[in-house]
């Protein structure tokens, strides 16, 4: 994997309708482990209960995420800003959800409209995640809640280079230009994937918005949300020994899900 170089503000549609044909097929194959068997179980660990409430789930991707969130009992609208991406989705959708091409940070819906907002991974690959934030407080109700979860900010920097033993072991993550902010561009694909598929499927070209730990948070609050809840999903030991391609999950942290309110009471 090439490590991540700053780049200009980024054509995030252009960007993700041409990442999109191949992260269908790989992560429907399910080669995105990390995704399953981490990141995804440990937000809806933490996610509040969605049964019968108004959920938008931003950045819905292929729709992985959205199918589960409507099989907890929600009423889903889910936006995306690939059209490709959307195509997609509506191919497996399930009742419970309708699917909207559309931008986070300008989104096509009526002030405190939604009970919930859920963001898998998706608001670190907006172009503007503090304008996206402020359309997130928009929408919700008053005393709704969003859940979102992104790359964890000590780790996706722009050098980071694993330390290894004799043995080829990981041990450490060294990183550094953890304080440097903006988009950064990186080239990479699913890892759990054999070496004769990602020989045939074009890599993904990702551009996300850097940020610091602070700097996340602070948006979060400056968008007028309290925060809740905050975790560090990691692999647990027997998922590590039976998948030990996540099991560097439980040296560094790969992954930051973030759970906040919008001030102000149910109506």
């Amino acid at each position: 994997m090439r490590e991540p170089v700053a780049v200009e503000r980024p054509d995030t549609r252009a960007i993700w309708d041409a990442n999109a044909p191949a992260w269908i097929e790989l992560s429907r194959a399910g080669y995105d482990v990390h995704r399953d068997l981490v990141n995804t179980p440990a937000f809806l660990g933490m996610l509040p209960s969605v049964a019968g409430r108004r959920i938008l789930d931003l950045g819905c991707g292929e729709g992985h995420n959205t199918r589960l969130v409507a099989h907890g009992g929600a009423d889903v609208i889910a936006v995306d800003i690939s059209e490709r991406f959307v195509r997609a989705a509506v191919e497996l959708t399930v009742p419970g959800i309708r699917y909207v091409v559309g931008d986070g940070a300008e989104l096509p819906f009526v002030s405190s409209c939604f009970d919930g907002v859920t963001a898998f991974m998706s608001l670190m690959d907006v172009a503007d995640p503090e304008r996206t934030l402020g359309e997130i407080a928009r929408v919700l109700r008053p005393g709704g809640f969003v859940q979102l979860s992104i790359v964890h900010p000590a780790t996706s920097t722009p050098v980071r280079h694993w330390i290894v033993d004799d043995d080829g072991e990981r041990g450490a993550l060294a990183v550094a230009g953890y304080f440097d902010e903006g988009p950064l561009h990186e080239t990479w694909t699913f890892g759990a994937a054999p070496p004769e598929v990602r020989a045939v499927v074009r890599p993904f070209e990702i551009t996300y918005a850097r940020r610091t730990l602070s700097g996340w948070l602070n948006a979060v609050l400056a968008a007028g949300l309290e925060i809740t809840a905050v975790a560090e999903p990691h692999a647990d030991e027997p998922t590590a020994r039976e998948h030990p391609e996540v099991a560097d999950t439980r040296i560094v942290p790969y992954f930051l899900v973030v759970q906040a309110r919008r001030r102000g009471h149910d109506t």
